[in-house]
């Protein structure tokens, strides 16, 4: 498939169509059923563009047409000239073109010229004759529908077994790819999509990943899945994808992880279910900003000592597995919502796991069906509900006297010393336990929601005040629920509505959804009080213009959707920037009005 490259640089001498003595001209560039438009140029006969653009060339397209229009506001778009090029007669060179009335016009007012240069670059004939024809218009239409949409170019289930070259020259930019369901046997060299954040290859053969493929996509790669696929390993080069925030490689054949995939250091969500794995590395509790792992479906038999280091963790799958044991400190896990391990091997459960009290509350819950546990009083609880098993291995543990050991340094993969809780956030710890911590132990520095009279809040603070069992079971409670909410709910609808405002062409739209983001501001505001004076927040940018960006040439749109965007990128930040502070916080008081405000937002999202 052959791709045409035109720029369209000038025009000169055109007709003034506004009473004012000028134009407001723009460009239409159309091939086949392919078109392309020009920004608009205000108050003049000579504007000026230089914009390029690329188009496909099937073979039943011959002629290239160009089509000068005059924007109004009021009324429909004054006709200002078009011209028709035959595509062998175009040139690498700048070539003006007079323009001329439509054909069934031929009483149009018109003159002026227009200069573009083109040229066609060919794919080549090699990969042509592998590819279909009937492959290559399907890909034309899903790239058609990608321009249209701008958020996931979707190329799955054509049967592909390569990437078609003129891909490459067309839509470098492409920030999603789903590759999904076709017929590729390995992975694809996809360098050249420089800013590709989201790569789907599931449901292919893929056999094995040549390390120098993944290289050119550490530095944007932020979400991969290779479901079903054929792999027996990752390469070791996976660990130099340190931007990745959610990797998928469940139903493959894999049977051992490498050590380098604890490098992975911002992985947000795992999923390795239905591998043969009979255990996982001693690096993977490295993995300390995992919150989702899917392990279910392999043969596991024990976890490593470690794993309750990953004190991110929300939930967890170790369903279907060989598991005899759960680790004993497995009680750090305080921040589990879910917890699946049914149909393992356990004949008990951990005396810590009654410090995971999220457990046992409304819209969470524990599974441990299919396990051959030995106490009647666990079984019997258990059939009752989630929380009547969870108060029972609370208060057993209480009646034990058990407390978590204090955590110990350990070696890192570089050879230093690494505090396991570092990444974790120490305030997860008991307060007892956060006094015994070594003062030579290496801490990175942790933040806290502030308190309305603007002072940091330890978690001694409410501790020492109210220390009882119930209000510590409910600010975990609110805490999970502010953070799941702000993960799972507020910043993907924040990021849905951003897309929207890129494409809005309509001045009422836009001023609906604005009207919305203003409401938002009060408790966006109450929130920001929160935040510590020191983080670090992620500045809003102001200026670049946001990949997929619709032009609607209403000027006042145009003011609307930029001020609009500006908010919304101060909005995630503000979200990004609770995401990572929630956890440490263990001030009631402040946790419950980060709640509040947060569920008028939620409240304002879903009236839309």
């Amino acid at each position: 498939m052959n791709i045409l490259q035109i720029n369209v640089l000038e025009a000169r001498d055109l007709v003034a169509a506004d009473t004012n003595g000028f134009s407001d001209p723009y460009c239409v560039v159309m091939l086949g059923l392919q078109k392309k438009k020009t920004k608009i140029q205000k108050k003049t006969l000579n504007p000026k563009w230089g914009e390029t653009f690329l188009l496909r060339v099937s073979p039943v397209d011959t002629v290239l047409k160009l089509s000068l229009l005059d924007w109004d506001q009021l009324s429909s778009d004054d006709f200002l000239g078009e011209v028709s090029i035959e595509l062998d007669q175009l040139a690498d060179a700048p070539t003006w073109y007079g323009l001329k009335p439509r054909p069934d016009h031929p009483n149009d007012f018109v003159k002026g010229e227009v200069c573009i240069k083109a040229r066609i670059v060919k794919s080549s004939s090699s990969q042509k004759d592998k590819i279909p024809i009937n492959m290559i218009t399907e890909v034309n239409n899903r790239v058609s529908s990608f321009e249209e949409n701008g958020d996931q170019l979707d190329i799955s289930g054509i049967g592909l077994d390569q990437i078609p070259d003129f891909l490459f020259e067309h839509v470098p930019n492409v920030p999603s790819l789903d590759l999904g369901f076709n017929q590729f046997k390995m992975f694809p060299s996809l360098g050249m999509f420089t800013k590709l954040h989201s790569l789907v290859l599931a449901g292919n053969s893929i056999l094995t990943i040549p390390g120098e493929v993944l290289t050119p996509l550490q530095n944007s790669l932020k979400y991969l899945s290779l479901n079903g696929n054929q792999l027996i390993a990752l390469p070791v080069e996976i660990g130099k994808m340190r931007l990745l925030e959610k990797l998928e490689i469940a139903n493959n054949k894999i049977a051992e992880l490498c050590e380098e995939i604890g490098q992975l250091n911002k992985l947000e969500e795992l999923n390795i279910a239905g591998n043969p794995l009979t255990k996982l590395p001693v690096s993977f509790c490295n993995l300390t900003s995992l919150e989702i792992l899917d392990a279910s479906g392999c043969a596991l038999y024990k976890l490593p000592e470690d794993f309750p280091t990953m004190t991110k963790l929300l939930e967890l799958n170790f369903g279907n597995n060989k598991l005899v044991e759960l680790p004993q400190t497995f009680g750090r896990l305080t921040r589990l919502v879910v917890l699946n391990i049914m149909d393992n091997k356990l004949t008990d459960l951990p005396v810590s796991i009654g410090s995971c009290i999220g457990l046992g509350k409304i819209g969470a819950g524990i599974n441990i069906v299919g396990n051959p546990i030995q106490s009647e009083e666990i079984i019997a609880k258990y059939k009752i509900g989630n929380d009547q098993l969870m108060d029972y291995l609370e208060k057993r543990m209480a009646i034990q006297g058990y407390k978590l050991p204090d955590l110990k340094p350990k070696a890192s993969a570089t050879g230093g010393l690494r505090s396991m809780g570092s990444q974790s956030k120490l305030t997860d710890l008991p307060q007892q336990q956060q006094q015994q911590q070594s003062p030579q132990q290496p801490v990175q520095p942790q933040y806290s929601l502030v308190n309305n009279g603007g002072k940091t809040s330890a978690a001694s603070t409410s501790s020492n005040a109210l220390n009882t069992q119930e209000l510590i079971s409910k600010t975990i409670t609110l805490k999970n629920w502010g953070i799941s909410t702000l993960r799972g709910e507020l910043r993907p609808k924040l990021g849905k509505i951003k897309n929207q405002v890129l494409r809005c062409i309509n001045i009422q739209e836009g001023v609906g959804i604005a009207n919305m983001i203003k409401q938002m501001k009060p408790e966006a505001d109450k929130l920001k009080t929160l935040i510590p004076p020191g983080f670090p927040l992620q500045p809003v940018n102001t200026q670049n213009v946001p990949l997929g960006k619709i032009h609607s040439g209403n000027e006042k749109l145009e003011q609307l959707k930029d001020l609009v965007n500006v908010s919304i990128d101060d909005y995630d930040a503000l979200f990004d920037a609770l995401y990572q502070i929630l956890p440490n916080s263990q001030d009631s008081t402040v946790i419950i009005q980060v709640v509040q405000s947060l569920k008028k937002i939620k409240e304002i999202f879903d009236l839309q």
